[in-house]
């Protein structure tokens, strides 16, 4: 399943009016499409959320609707690009999401000071999350994390 937005301003606010795709309990995988703004974060969350109801996996989604947050934030603030994209997909025994953006730079986990007031999302997923990592991808890369759905 896949939907795709464009980022022009709709209506008076100038917000762009993204709808979320409906997840089935059998879909294995869900995809949005979005512009590279930090207000993409909220659909980020909602799809996020939509598939893990309807995977009847809702332990999750405070996690994962963080996570996924932290993700598109180190896209919008460190790639330049223009759009990304966001996967939400079932596995066995996990749930995988994934941030896709057309750079070629990858992440880097450091530790922030602890006065700062940025810099700690990859510490977060790395402390939250099953495993995380980098997968590349055709024009540019896919950063990832998955939550594990069983309780071993």
């Amino acid at each position: 399943m896949s939907v795709s937005v464009t980022a022009t301003p709709a209506g008076s606010s100038g917000v762009a009016l993204i709808e979320i795709p409906m997840v089935r309990p059998d879909d294995p995988g869900c995809l949005l499409e979005l512009p590279c703004f930090p207000e993409s974060a909220k659909s980020a969350r909602e799809l996020v959320g939509a598939a893990l109801r309807a995977w009847s996996a809702e332990q999750l989604r405070d996690t994962a609707e963080l996570l996924v947050s932290e993700l598109v934030a180190n896209t919008t603030r460190h790639t330049g690009c223009t759009r990304i994209a966001v996967s939400v997909n079932r596995q066995p025994a996990s749930v995988w999401v994934g941030v896709r953006d057309s750079s070629g730079a990858l992440p880097c986990l450091t530790e922030a000071l602890q006065e700062a007031e940025s810099g700690y999302g990859l510490g977060l997923v790395d402390a939250l999350s099953s495993r995380w990592g980098t997968a590349w991808a055709p024009y540019g890369k896919w950063v990832w994390f998955e939550l594990r759905t069983d309780k071993s």
